[in-house]
């Protein structure tokens, strides 16, 4: 008679066990995450149906500083079995700039208390004092080859002509004579041709101009990023071999553990060719779809000669996650980073006109891999007042007189943004 009753308690004991097995859900970590100060931002959480019922609701609570500071209800919309989907949830911000640590703990599903063995996943939210200044990255997949690609050629075309220096365009070439190993790493991400990359996101994106421009657009009205970047380039000498790049990271929180690179990448306009590998195949030379929405390439040849090839990816180093040491990982709130790197250029055929080429500088965040910010600039002639060498700093005597880069004397210190001469060194002036 005991050995039945101990039997029947195992079979309910096992059937209990199943009926709580069925309603699982297991967050995955997020971030890092920014937002502004005393605001709240929306982050997609990752969840995974690790039962055997169909996930309608879970219910979830958020710690922050070991503080519970939100709970709420939301539906999954039927996450079926085994199935991951993502739910947006609201982080509070802090009052202050920092990076703090956050839990989302998913306590029920379907109204039950939830039995994944991981029920809770955290992440960074970085709260910044202010938005800095944002400029998106566009690397665009594309070669001469392709017959579709002129469809991304017109939109880096329209995106330049609508927002100028605002973002930061890179046409990355593959199998004609404008590609370069330099890229190789980012080329990798390609979903075919023509396609993009947006500050190297988790998919690619088609660069026809009326979704390249409402991406950028959208990155430029809602990206917050938690450092400002300012670059200044300048040839070494006057037989343009070295250019001398600046650079500037301002973060706006501090962070004893930040893992960051700078990257950088030399585009050049205006490239052309005469040998069969500059001709563009164009599939869309007469097509009747293509009359008013890209003219140019409707009227142009199926095999488009003397093209005009501009932000060609000509060069980068440290192209991947950025070059060792360009950040210091401890950072603090408002004070400047200053890095200098000299890039060499001697031995790259690839370049045509030194005067077409820009500099672009890439804050990688090299836990995700993504571009978090960027800058830049075209390169400046070899400085004849001898002072290359010296780094770019803040004034140390406000009263001390000013120069222009050619050696001219200011009456004041001067009210327009640039690089100026003061005490013998360079000084950023905002």
């Amino acid at each position: 008679m005991k050995q039945k009753f101990l039997l029947i308690v195992a079979f309910l004991m096992a059937v209990c066990s199943y009926a709580q097995e069925k309603n699982s859900a297991t967050p995955s970590n997020f971030g890092p995450v920014v937002a502004t100060k005393g605001g709240t931002v929306r982050v997609p959480i990752t969840i995974t149906n690790t039962g055997s019922n169909v996930i309608k609701t879970v219910a979830y609570t958020i710690t922050k500083d070991g503080e519970e500071s939100a709970s709420k209800t939301v539906s999954l919309n039927s996450l079926a079995v085994g199935a991951s989907g993502q739910v947006n949830i609201a982080f509070q911000a802090d009052a202050e700039p920092r990076k703090s640590t956050q839990t989302i703990n998913i306590n029920k599903v379907n109204g039950v208390t939830n039995t994944s063995s991981q029920k809770s996943a955290t992440g960074n939210i970085i709260t910044l004092k202010e938005k800095p200044i944002v400029i998106p990255v566009v690397e665009e997949f594309t070669g001469t080859w392709c017959g579709w690609c002129p469809i991304g050629f017109d939109g880096m075309e329209r995106a330049h002509e609508t927002f100028g220096d605002k973002a930061a365009l890179i046409a990355i070439h593959y199998g004609d004579p404008m590609e370069t190993s330099d890229f190789s790493f980012v080329l990798q991400r390609a979903e075919g041709f023509p396609s993009a990359l947006l500050n190297r996101g988790a998919s690619t994106i088609y660069p026809a101009a009326s979704e390249l421009k409402s991406k950028i657009n959208s990155e430029l009205q809602n990206q917050v990023s938690p450092v400002s970047i300012e670059v200044y380039a300048e040839w070494t000498s006057n037989v343009k071999r070295v250019i001398r790049i600046d650079t500037k990271t301002t973060f706006v929180y501090s962070d004893d553990n930040a893992d960051y690179g700078i990257a950088y990448a030399l585009t050049e306009d205006g490239m052309s060719g005469t040998a069969s590998g500059w001709t563009q195949n164009n599939n869309l030379s007469g097509d009747k779809n293509y009359a008013s929405s890209i003219p140019y390439w409707y009227n142009a040849p199926q095999k488009a000669t003397g093209v005009k090839f501009n932000h060609v990816g000509v060069a980068a180093w440290g192209i991947e996650k950025g070059i060792d040491g360009s950040i210091n990982p401890v950072v603090q709130a408002n004070e400047p980073q200053e890095y200098t790197y000299e890039a060499k250029i001697a031995g790259n055929s690839l370049i045509q006109n030194k005067a077409n080429l820009k500099v672009i500088v890439m804050l990688i965040d090299r836990s995700t891999g993504a571009i978090v910010n960027a800058a830049q600039t075209t390169i400046a002639n070899h400085d004849a007042t001898g002072i290359i060498g010296e780094s770019i700093a803040r004034p140390e005597d406000e009263s001390a007189p000013w120069f222009t880069l050619n050696g001219t004397k200011l009456s004041a210190k001067p009210t327009r943004s640039g690089i100026y001469i003061q005490n013998g060194k360079k000084v950023w002036v905002r």
